[in-house]
């Protein structure tokens, strides 16, 4: 035969875990960051690992951490260990969270808004999972 006589440079073995590690690397960088170290009320409460935010039902209405008062302390501190400064008031907001979503662990909370202006009515924690993600709709605070 006058074919070229190329050999694989991987053996089989080495090219499957290759293949598999790579495959893995792809599938994690579809995957949401895990930020569950940041809800602030731990394993008491529900946390939406994807923002870091405690939320749950309170007094019938649902209910989310969020970023307040605490927060500012929180981007001071870090401004002043890494000798930054803020330009405008957009990168105040970059420096707690990448998509504007994430909470810095705080005990700061907020009833949530139902997407309509209204405060969602609740009866248990697991009446509020569709709307943990949602802005507030009274005031962040520590109470």
């Amino acid at each position: 035969s006058s074919g070229i006589n190329a050999e694989w440079p991987l053996r089989p073995g080495v090219a499957v875990a290759v293949l598999t590690a790579l495959l893995a690397f792809v599938a994690a960088q579809d995957q949401p960051e895990d930020r569950s170290a940041n809800c602030y009320w731990g394993d008491a409460e529900p946390c939406h690992s994807e923002s870091g935010c405690t939320y749950g039902c309170h007094k019938r209405l649902c209910w989310s951490q969020c970023n307040g008062a605490c927060a500012i302390k929180v981007v001071m501190k870090k401004l002043i260990k890494e000798g930054g400064s803020i330009s405008n008031f957009n990168d105040f907001w970059k420096i707690i969270m990448a998509d504007g979503t994430n909470c810095v662990k705080c005990p700061e909370w907020c009833y949530v808004d139902d997407g309509s202006k209204g405060y969602q009515s609740c009866k248990e924690n697991s009446d509020c999972d569709s709307f943990k993600a949602n802005q507030c709709l009274s005031h962040c605070a520590m109470i």
